[in-house]
């Protein structure tokens, strides 16, 4: 009977191997599934992709902080103060149709994100925004065609200064 695996050997330094041992404990896999896995993810990565591919399919993650600034109802009503702990069980009382007095980077890169986003509607299929904190939000957005195009569009959204994380997963769909 054939053998279904084929077994190959690997050299690791010391500290490398000792980080993997402690998360592949920590996660409750064989050593074979976490390498296997690892294996698998790099071979989909955006670098084992033609860069020349015109049929990718993917998503782009950002997470953004959000910071709320004071707007002139804000200042002569007293509404909110930004010292104030914003959690769960507080609620901002804003007044949305009041003009702020300046605009900060996060902010600004909302704008942005949006113009950029509409300059990539060809390859856009879907966007969702989750609020995942008060001045925290994970943004994902379902793209799809030239791979030049959406590595395009995930470099201007990483370039915003408001963006901490930014996931990337692609792979080529011939």
């Amino acid at each position: 009977m054939e053998e279904e695996y084929k077994r190959f050997t690997v050299s690791l330094p010391p500290d490398l191997y000792n980080e993997i041992e402690s998360f592949r404990k920590k996660l409750g896999v064989s050593r074979s599934d976490l390498i296997r896995k690892a294996i698998y993810s790099y071979l989909i990565s955006e670098e084992s992709i033609p860069t020349d591919s015109n049929n990718v399919i993917g998503c782009i993650s950002l997470i953004m902080t959000h910071k709320h600034i004071k707007t002139e109802n804000d200042q002569n009503n007293h509404i909110h103060s930004h010292e104030v702990n914003h959690d769960a069980d507080h609620h901002h009382n804003h007044d949305f149709g009041s003009r702020p007095i300046y605009m900060n980077v996060q902010q600004a890169d909302e704008v942005l994100k949006t113009d950029i986003q509409h300059h990539f509607g060809d390859i856009i299929i879907s966007t969702m925004h989750v609020h995942l904190e008060f001045e925290k939000c994970l943004e994902i957005i379902a793209v799809s065609g030239p791979k030049d195009r959406v590595v395009r569009l995930k470099e201007d959204l990483q370039a915003l200064k408001s963006v901490i994380s930014t996931g990337f997963f692609i792979i080529d769909r011939e």
